[in-house]
């Protein structure tokens, strides 16, 4: 259930009845993964209808090539941190992130703002078949560090000097490719 977006097309048109009904269990735990117990369901709800409104809208501009759930995460995550940031500053409360001892906001930052996400793919393709399930578990799927280290039994310290590790090697890949960070 990791197709490409040319997979998910009927007729040259996106099949979105079929990716709403494949894909909404999938956002569903990303959503919950970030916001924990901060949202509401119906605020969850809201951001799962929203994910499937901006690919509807952005059909036309899809790459056909690349896979659809990267994709689908990578709005909901932002539309997640963006609903969760209205929410704070309507009830006024200071959002604490988990402390894991290592620096995501720079990360997510260069990953948001700076990278064409071709260049990102390719320095992921890259890394090592457990750097690359543990970096998109992390960044793409929005599980905690403790959840990826059950998933791949390996401690949770591991799991975040993984983390901090990858982050390095990306960012140096990224400087020989021109990228400044």
């Amino acid at each position: 259930m990791n197709e490409k977006i040319s997979e998910l097309k009927i007729n040259n048109e996106i099949d979105i009845e079929k990716i709403i009904n494949e894909y909404s269990n999938y956002l569903y735990i990303v959503v919950k993964n970030i916001c924990g117990t901060f949202l509401t369901n119906e605020d969850i709800e809201e951001i799962l209808l929203d994910v499937f409104l901006v690919l509807w809208k952005n059909r036309e501009k899809l790459d056909e090539s690349r896979l659809i759930k990267p994709y689908i995460s990578s709005i909901a995550h932002n539309l997640t941190k963006k609903k969760m940031t209205e929410v704070s500053k309507k009830h006024s409360i200071t959002l604490l992130e988990e402390n894991v001892n290592i620096d995501i906001t720079d990360f997510d930052l260069i990953i948001d703002d700076k990278l064409e996400k071709e260049e990102l793919e390719y320095v992921l393709n890259e890394l090592s078949e457990e750097d690359y399930q543990i970096f998109t578990l992390f960044y793409y799927d929005s599980y905690k560090t403790k959840q990826i280290a059950n998933k791949l039994n390996i401690s949770n310290v591991n799991v975040k000097t993984k983390l901090c590790r990858i982050r390095k090697n990306i960012k140096k890949k990224l400087k020989e490719r021109g990228y400044s960070i």
